[in-house]
């Protein structure tokens, strides 16, 4: 038990002090010159002989008092430790019972007669213990067990030969039995517990009575043992003070004061345990629903943007920044709630008590709602947001299981571009193993993409003015050699999350202009934008890397374009408008993209160098007059107009949507409804495709002149 050394040290440390106490004693009494000195001398020593002769006399008394007790005291505890044995192998059997009439297998059926042989041989261990008390109970408690376990194993043959009286067995039979037995040994356990408690105060007591005879004793003996005393109980309380900080530090983030890793998953497996007591969480009981039917809910928070905040405003700032996330987590979180930091930028939060998954998003996006506020930090402002992934989990499930799906559930999250998602085990069961694709994907950049692995699909921008199109936007495939070809959300988050981002953007922005230049020379001129990573705007070499592929190719500089999203300038303004700046001098088009899902103030989008803003798939997806999105698209495009920026609507997935943007004046459009992402090859073909299904839509309300072919 976790309190036997304690006691041992307190019994040893006992020792020791009566040992020093007595040394002070052994003193040569002095031999007075005179007779009446010498009565004295003798009249001490008697005295101080008496003194240590009563205080020895109490002493071995209340130490053979004390040695009884806790004789007692550990019997009792072992006692209840075989009990409690015993009933935890009860109720795994019960488990193991349930699980094989869903999936009855042998796998089950081992695992339940491994737990049920556990029972008996516990129960014998507490008679032996204790003979006289335990023998009776743990007799009666054998007999409630064989008798449940002719039940259970009579169910089991019965659902092993699909006899439907099985049903009717488990009903009258089996969960009687169970928790009849279930309920006698937890009586049993706690009367046992109870009786260690009660043996404990007794043990405290008698304690503390030597205490005070000793201390009367020495009082009278030598005033110094009080100073000894002292300084023995304040060394016990530096240690346990020093025992408690040294705990805490093994279990909570130095940084953030967040629980770390150890301790979240300790307190997710004690969760788990929690909610198992009784029946499987989610049965339902006849009408009956309580505690038991709740589920919990694991989350893992990973922050978007964090590296380039580190590499930015640097490492102080980092951690600032950790400390003031932990403090919005909290402040967001629920009383019971936990919230850990598990490493770097990665948190995770243990709701225990839910009623359903939607609770748990509702949750998860009031976390997600308290990151993405701009954090403002001793070096500046700063923006980060989250990637939640989150999962449900219930009675009787893995914590690893748990974490590990909350986990694939953020990286999903991450690959969408952030916001919250719940684990969907097709979905996230099935993922590609994000470690190896990225050792791939890093030797496939360091290599050169020699068979040209990684290649570029173009969607066509359609103007609706004369349904004619100028431009096409560059989207990135991987055509791996096993797992066929990949869809950007399927390594993209894990270029930006490993550090790949970079030679990535630069790799897919010269492939860009290579296809651009050849259009170019072959008569078909289309400007190409180019999707670049916010990191890309604070490194040096990004303008001298497009300066380099426009002179290598011959590509005039008006028909290459930079995509970035409204976020990317966010976390060092200045140095990304100068390096925006820069590209536009060049003759580079700048456009501004998903613009609407971000966070800029007006004056940040004024003081932007941009050339076109790209209204976010969200707001024009569903678009219909008299909505709050045809409200905000139409801003949008005032607002553009006001500014002197092309706006292009993408998501086009309707062609009835093409005449609400015509009459808000939008430029541009491209969406699904005009054409998908097409290889180089079927470009032209894409771009006639997508000029007739404009030209088809409802031209009496788009401006300008238009003809029917």
């Amino acid at each position: 038990m976790w309190f036997r050394p304690a006691r041992r040290a307190q019994e040893g440390r006992a020792r020791d002090g009566r040992a020093r106490r007595r040394r002070p004693h052994r003193v040569p009494s002095t031999d007075g010159p005179s007779p009446g000195v010498r009565r004295r001398s003798l009249g001490t020593t008697g005295a101080l002989a008496s003194v240590l002769l009563a205080l020895g006399a109490f002493t071995i008394g209340g130490s053979a008092v004390t040695t009884e007790q806790a004789r007692r005291h550990s019997q009792a505890l072992d006692v209840d430790a075989w009990f409690s044995e015993a009933g935890n192998a009860i109720a795994q059997d019960e488990v193991h019972v349930r699980h094989y009439q869903v999936e009855p297998s042998v796998a089950v059926l081992d695992r339940y007669r491994a737990t049920a042989a556990r029972v008996l041989p516990a129960l014998r261990h507490a008679m032996a213990r204790d003979p006289e008390g335990a023998g009776k109970d743990a007799q009666r408690l054998m007999g409630e067990q064989e008798a449940y376990r002719r039940l259970a194993d009579c169910l089991l043959a019965l659902v092993a030969d699909s006899d439907p009286t099985a049903v009717g067995l488990d009903r009258i039979g089996v969960t009687p039995a169970y928790y009849t037995l279930q309920e006698d040994i937890d009586e049993v356990s706690r009367a046992y517990h109870a009786r260690a408690q009660s043996q404990s105060v007794a043990m405290r007591r008698g304690a503390t009575r030597m205490l005070i005879g000793t201390s009367a004793g020495f009082v009278i003996g030598l005033g110094l043992v009080a100073v000894i005393w002292r300084m023995v109980l304040g060394y016990q309380r530096r240690l346990v003070q020093d025992a408690y900080a040294s705990q805490h530090l093994a279990l909570h983030d130095p940084l953030t004061g967040l629980p770390n890793r150890v301790l979240f998953r300790r307190r997710l497996g004690d969760s788990l345990a929690a909610h198992a007591e009784g029946e499987p969480m989610g049965t339902a009981v006849l009408g009956r629903s309580d505690r038991r039917d709740r589920q919990l809910a694991v989350m893992i928070i990973d922050l978007n943007g964090f590296k380039a905040v580190n590499d930015t405003l640097g490492h102080q700032a980092g951690d600032e920044l950790l400390v003031e996330v932990g403090r919005r987590l909290r402040a967001s979180a629920r009383e019971d709630d936990l919230v850990a930091r598990l490493g770097g930028d990665e948190f995770a939060v243990l709701v225990p008590d839910l009623s359903s998954p939607a609770e748990a998003l509702a949750i998860a996006e009031r976390f997600a709602g308290a990151l993405r506020h701009d954090f403002g930090l001793a070096e500046g402002l700063a923006s980060v947001s989250g990637s939640i992934g989150v999962t449900v989990g219930a009675a009787g499930g893995d914590a690893e299981e748990l974490v590990r799906q909350a986990d694939a559930a953020m990286y999903r999250a991450k690959s969408d571009g952030g916001g919250v998602t719940l684990f969907e085990r097709g979905t996230d069961s099935s993922a590609p193993d994000r470690m190896t694709l990225f050792g791939e994907l890093r030797a496939l950049l360091d290599a050169g993409d020699p068979e040209g692995q990684l290649e570029l699909h173009f969607q066509p921008q359609v103007r609706l003015a004369d349904s004619s199109v100028t431009e096409v936007e560059a989207l990135v495939r991987w055509r791996h050699p096993t797992r066929g070809l990949l869809l950007p959300a399927a390594f993209l988050s894990i270029a930006e999350s490993r550090g790949l981002e970079i030679p990535l953007t630069y790799h897919l922005l010269d492939i860009a202009v290579a296809h651009a230049a050849r259009w170019q020379a072959a008569g078909h001129p289309l400007t190409v934008a180019v999707n670049v990573s916010s990191r890309c705007l604070l490194d040096g070499a990004f303008v001298p890397r497009v300066q380099a592929a426009l002179v290598r190719t011959g590509l005039p500089r008006h028909l290459i374009k930079v995509e970035l999203t409204e976020g990317s300038v966010m976390t060092e303004p200045e140095r990304s408008r100068e390096t925006l700046r820069q590209i536009r001098d060049e003759g580079v088009k700048v456009s501004i993209d998903d613009f609407g899902t971000g966070f800029s103030s007006l004056l940040q989008l004024k003081q932007l160098p941009a050339d076109e803003l790209k209204i976010d798939r969200s707001f024009v997806r569903w678009l219909r007059p008299d909505t709050e999105d045809f409200v905000l698209v139409r801003s949008v495009i005032e607002l553009a107009r006001n500014l002197g920026l092309t706006v292009v609507a993408e998501g086009i997935e309707s062609l009835d949507t093409l005449e609400l943007l015509a009459d808000l004046g939008c430029d541009l459009v491209q969406g699904f409804a005009l054409s998908e992402p097409v290889p180089d090859e079927a470009l032209l073909n894409a771009c006639e495709q997508a000029r007739q299904r404009c030209r088809s839509a409802s031209w009496s309300a788009l401006p300008g002149p238009r003809s029917p072919g």
